[in-house]
């Protein structure tokens, strides 16, 4: 049955519980804006359509665990619901509706519309029984959800016994920030603006509500309706799936509940892990296609090449084959699944999502800072895997897309052993940049294999190799790239010709490697730039100190003995490139190297930036001399760094690789 009801009704003699199966709070910033938008546009005394409430009546044998609600459903006849759809609308409505029940209380206001605050939060909030100090939430998680514990603790502002207070997840950090949002709203209202607010939330914003009858599934209901608002992510509908199909073995109920326990139990520890740090909010569908990835690898091939016939973008065929192949009604009845691949998978995706949070955020794991830095380098190449698309774009010497698959196999393989995980994790950093390096098809016509990164992993998972073999494989490969005297030709000759901007790539973290090893030089060891903002903020601009358009009296006159073609070299050689903001890079654009530097109209030039802006600036003049002096030591560095001879190693080569060698 349906029908359209305001909260207020909605609210009347019922409790409500997000069900184990469904998503958390998974609304941001901009849903709670727009909420608030609707609500504040909402004309005096009109209505607002929010959207459908789906509820599922909780059964007897469900509910009689409920021991804190048990009294209310039992002696006052409250009905108790699931929330199958619209729980993301609804638990904004009631952390609104708490945030103006704390508005009074700081404001000392007694009532809204002449209804008391006791009375808006034992409908609202929660309903007390006086004798047992037993408080019922009318609406709320069930108790093994961590949001459970935080949204009475942290929304609610009450007291229970037992609070896990390290239970924080992408979905309770969205709680706060909620709460927080509406907050700064309401701080400033007076009494007739927050009845106003009040009026608007609990009588005029109307659901259309729809109770599910028994003859309906409710997972598949779950999976349909949700997909109205805010899309579930692939990993909330497999969690949805995996409890629905552990309904279907035919295997003794207490089995069943032990299966549907541990996917509990494994998706809490997923989404504890991804959303631990506040600044770093790892992605949940990239988890899940990442351990798709390693836990099919032997079938992967096969998978892969059925999917690219078709119009799937890089994850997408991933989570089609796991929830419309894989764990499908039609294979549980012909028993091709079986409750044990069920319990294996979780298994498997329980072990590597610790592996994945130290991946991705190394600075919350528990390794030594040697070990994170090596970690935070890797990430940076592996945020280039887009660039292997099957084919559709220039091959490339390694397979992106595997990255960090084989980051999560080789992780576990180390078996805890840290030393061999600095070892690895050394050497696939030496092995990743020389890739990038090196051109292509030098690489190809050098006759050197680069690592199928695919096919170790599979290796890996078939115990046909070991985390040793591993190391030992990319070493040999690794010296292959810098030892071979015609690749280092080859890439005299490329970058001679092309300069080095057009590999950007590389050079922003070879600029990066070089910021870091003048910091390690210098005397306070203070960090003036970081790789998160490398990575994620606008620190990634490389800046022509000798400018792409240098039509200024300064670089005429500096650069005017030379012809076009050995300006635009200069201007593209690696000696003329730095690091930094994109901001400062748009503010000092073609200004003149002194301007550039630091003067009254300039306060935040090189001489105030990064420690390669500040060795910049201690130059008199930037001129064509100065630009191979400093390439010559990027070159050096090179070599120290990473190992890469550039040619013979005489001066007359390294200018011909800088595209200098018509200067004396």
């Amino acid at each position: 049955m349906e029908q359209l009801v305001s909260i207020s009704k909605i609210f009347s003699e019922k409790i409500f519980r997000i069900p184990d199966y469904q998503r958390g709070y998974a609304w941001t910033t901009k849903e709670v804006e727009d909420f608030w938008g609707d609500l504040c546009r909402l004309e005096d005394k009109k209505n607002h359509y929010v959207g459908v409430l789906t509820l599922e009546p909780a059964k007897c044998e469900e509910y009689t665990k409920w021991c804190d609600d048990i009294w209310i459903i039992e002696a006052k006849r409250y009905v108790p619901f699931y929330v199958v759809d619209g729980q993301q609308r609804l638990t904004t409505s009631v952390i609104l509706i708490y945030t103006i029940l704390e508005i009074m209380q700081e404001k000392e206001i007694e009532k809204l519309n002449y209804t008391t605050q006791e009375e808006i939060s034992r409908k609202y909030i929660y309903e007390y029984q006086d004798k047992n100090k037993n408080r019922t939430y009318m609406y709320g998680y069930e108790v093994e959800n961590p949001s459970y514990e935080y949204l009475i603790t942290q929304i609610y502002n009450e007291k229970i016994i037992s609070v896990d207070t390290n239970k924080e997840t992408i979905y309770t950090k969205n709680l706060q920030t909620a709460k927080r949002f509406f907050y700064d709203k309401l701080k400033g209202m007076n009494k007739e603006e927050l009845e106003i607010v009040y009026t608007k939330i609990t009588q005029h914003f109307l659901f259309n509500m729809y109770i599910i009858s028994e003859d309906i599934d409710v997972f598949v209901t779950f999976e349909t309706m949700n997909n109205r608002g805010k899309p579930l992510s692939n990993l909330e509908l497999l969690k949805n799936r995996l409890i629905y199909v552990s309904t279907l073995f035919k295997v003794k109920e207490h089995e069943k509940k032990r299966l549907r326990r541990d996917i509990n139990n494994c998706w809490k520890r997923v989404y504890h892990i991804l959303g631990k740090s506040k600044e770093r909010k790892l992605l949940d569908d990239e988890f899940l296609v990442t351990h798709f990835m390693l836990y099919f690898a032997k079938d992967m091939k096969g998978i892969e090449n059925r999917y690219r016939r078709g119009y799937y973008e890089f994850g997408e065929w991933q989570s089609n084959y796991l929830l419309n192949e894989y764990f499908v009604v039609q294979k549980i009845a012909d028993e091709k699944i079986k409750m044990k691949d069920c319990f294996d998978y979780i298994e498997s995706m329980n072990e590597c999502i610790e592996f994945w949070g130290n991946i991705k955020n190394p600075s919350a794991s528990f390794y030594s800072g040697e070990i994170k830095e090596c970690i935070d380098k890797i990430n940076f190449f592996s945020r280039n895997r887009y660039r292997y698309h099957y084919g559709y774009r220039r091959r490339y010497s390694i397979d992106y897309s595997y990255l960090n698959v084989f980051m999560l196999a080789c992780f576990r393989g180390c078996n805890g052993k840290n030393d061999i995980l600095l070892r690895f994790l050394k050497i696939l950093e030496k092995y990743l940049f020389a890739i990038e390096f090196f051109d292509e098809e030098a690489i190809d016509e050098a006759g050197i294999k680069c690592i199928r990164l695919s096919e170790i992993v599979v290796k890996l998972n078939r115990g046909e190799m070991d985390i040793t073999g591993v190391i030992e494989k990319l070493k040999k490969v690794y010296e292959q790239l810098t030892s071979n005297t015609e690749l280092s030709k080859s890439a005299i000759r490329f970058y001679g010709k092309n300069g080095f901007y057009n590999r950007a790539n590389w050079l922003r973290y070879f600029l990066y490697e070089y910021e870091l090893s003048l910091m390690k030089k210098s005397k306070t060891n203070i960090e003036k730039l970081n790789r998160w903002d490398l990575y994620e903020r606008s620190y990634n601009s490389i800046e022509h100190i000798y400018p792409e358009n240098s039509h200024c009296k300064y670089w005429l006159e500096m650069f005017s003995e030379f012809d076009g073609k050995q300006k635009k070299a200069l201007k593209n050689s690696l000696g003329n490139f730095v690091l930094i903001s994109s901001e400062k890079n748009g503010r000092l654009g073609n200004k003149s190297f002194l301007e550039k530097k630091s003067n009254k109209e300039n306060p935040v030039g090189y001489k105030y930036g990064t420690y390669a802006e500040i060795e910049i600036s201690e130059v008199e003049d930037w001129n064509a001399e100065v630009i191979l002096t400093r390439g010559l030591k990027l070159i050096t560095f090179l070599y120290e760094r990473w190992g890469i001879k550039i040619g013979t190693g005489k001066k007359e080569d390294k200018k011909k690789f800088l595209g200098l060698a018509f200067m004396q």
